[in-house]
């Protein structure tokens, strides 16, 4: 359900948000589910990761909406955050990665991102409400103390308002209404893909020139 959602939006996000209308047209996806059994070790996940990069070289924008409940360290850069610079500097790759939400069950506020979300290389999205307010779910940077992580907001639906919530697909006969990181990096997929797909721009280019254009 989780990665059929997250693919919609890649795939035709504004045809059921009309108010997210981007230009950027609709695009192809492959789906891979590398954490379909829920809590899996990350270790077996970066494995298959890497092997589904090296096997999809075709395949230069990468969305990854999942990550740990548990907090990054002050002090150094997770294996998994870690992992993914290399995947991305071996492959001339770009991960889009969801900034991580705070667990339901947790009552610290101002919660620190889970990994992979500290990845340098990677695009890491958190999200906005509607109002550009920053979500009640979105956990906070910086890495190491210096590294601006997340690099960029986008809208990740907030509230108890289904108006104030995201429109996925979810499954071939209707559509559900969600919130979360997981649906605001989509949203950046799309525009990353546009800019090194059809203008033609180096991962790196385009990444800055999403960043610089959201810095204002």
């Amino acid at each position: 359900f989780h990665g059929t959602a997250v693919s919609s939006i890649i795939v035709d996000g504004p045809s059921f948000n009309p108010g997210l209308q981007d230009g950027c047209g609709r695009f192809r996806v492959r789906h891979f589910g590398v954490a379909t059994a829920g809590r899996v070790s990350s270790f077996a996940i970066l494995k298959m990761i890497r092997d589904i990069v090296a096997n999809n070289r075709d395949i230069k924008v990468w969305n990854l909406s999942l990550g740990s409940a548990m907090e990054i360290d002050p002090n150094f850069i997770s294996p998994e955050g870690a992992e993914l610079d290399r995947i991305q500097c071996e492959y001339d790759v770009i991960f889009v990665v969801a900034g991580t939400n705070i667990p339901d069950d947790e009552t610290k506020k101002d919660m620190k991102i889970g990994s992979p979300a500290d990845s340098l290389n990677s695009l890491v999205v958190n999200a906005v409400d509607f109002r550009g307010k920053s979500a009640s779910y979105t956990r906070v940077g910086p890495v190491l103390s210096f590294f601006h992580k997340p690099d960029i907001s986008y809208y990740g639906g907030d509230g108890s308002n289904y108006k104030d919530k995201m429109v996925v697909c979810c499954d071939d006969i209707g559509a559900a209404y969600v919130s979360g990181t997981s649906f605001a990096a989509p949203w950046i997929s799309r525009k990353l893909a546009y800019l090194i797909y059809i203008m033609g721009l180096s991962r790196e280019v385009a990444k800055a020139l999403l960043i610089d254009a959201a810095a204002g």
